[in-house]
């Protein structure tokens, strides 16, 4: 807007303060509420203690912070990898490959039925989930 001509400031000028006439007290306090619930859950989404727990066959195959990136090779038929906060099969020799296609994860689990392996995203402050098979 630096350059544009004065005629143009001036019209966007009456446009803005006409706009702001126009919202009540109760449009600016749901502007308000929206913007603090938005910051809220971007505050929270990424924490620090955020883990992911691994199964093969039924077993806690291991678990590892979402904080750190690194790739996992669980066996020859499985990789993840664990970028940025989330997770994802990298890679899977299973028929389908639906594993793979469901991409970067942070709070759905990734299951791999032919592999038998499932990964799961858990907070330390949550109580943890039972597994049934």
């Amino acid at each position: 807007m630096a350059n544009a001509p004065l005629a143009v400031k001036k019209y966007t000028a009456y446009m803005i303060s006409k706009f702001l006439k126009t919202l009540s007290i109760s449009d600016f306090i749901l502007i308000l509420l929206s913007l603090i619930i938005a910051l809220l859950i971007f505050r929270n989404n990424g924490n620090s203690d955020d883990r992911v727990y691994i199964y093969k066959d039924a077993a806690l195959w291991g678990d590892f912070p979402l904080s750190k990136d690194r790739v996992l090779k669980i066996d020859e038929h499985n990789s993840i990898e664990i970028k940025a906060g989330k997770a994802r099969m990298k890679y899977s020799d299973c028929p389908d490959k639906r594993c793979m296609k469901q991409g970067f994860s942070r709070n759905m689990p990734i299951i791999c039925l032919p592999n038998r392996v499932v990964v799961e995203f858990q907070s330390h402050k949550e109580e943890r989930r039972l597994i049934l098979y």
